[in-house]
């Protein structure tokens, strides 16, 4: 299945970017993260859509085979304090949802091999929309 296409803020490519050299050994999340980053559009904070995950985004999404949406909110790594609904970038998940806009699903491995599908429901929090660019 061909990769959705995603879009991401200079902001957050540029803070991702520096985090991954920052890393002594990269996981291979890691190593997914740096190829969506390369794949990406990236636009400037204020040209962002405001239907796309982006980082500090809180969102809905569903996670086959359930249909219960889950409440998250993406994290960068040194933010990530285990919450309910946190999810840290470099996670299998966070890697796989950043840059999708609502109603767009990404099949991504995981871990174990098997292959998580994920759909964007809604976003209901994005900082670029709000005008939060920090």
């Amino acid at each position: 299945m061909a990769k959705p296409k995603i879009i991401l803020s200079e902001q957050d490519v540029e803070r991702l970017e520096t985090m991954l050299e920052n890393q002594d050994k990269l996981s291979e999340t890691m190593l997914q993260l740096e190829d969506e980053l390369a794949r990406a559009e990236v636009v400037k904070p204020e040209d962002m859509p405001s239907n796309v995950v982006t980082m500090h985004a809180r969102a809905l999404l569903t996670i086959a085979p359930s249909t219960e949406p889950v409440e998250i909110t993406l994290v960068y790594p040194h933010e990530f304090k285990g919450e309910k609904g946190q999810v840290n970038v470099v996670a299998p998940i966070g890697t796989a949802i950043l840059g999708l806009a609502e109603g767009q699903t990404i099949e991504w491995p995981q871990p174990d091999g098997q292959l998580m599908k994920v759909t964007i429901e809604k976003v209901l929090y994005q900082p670029e929309r709000e005008g939060d660019y920090l």
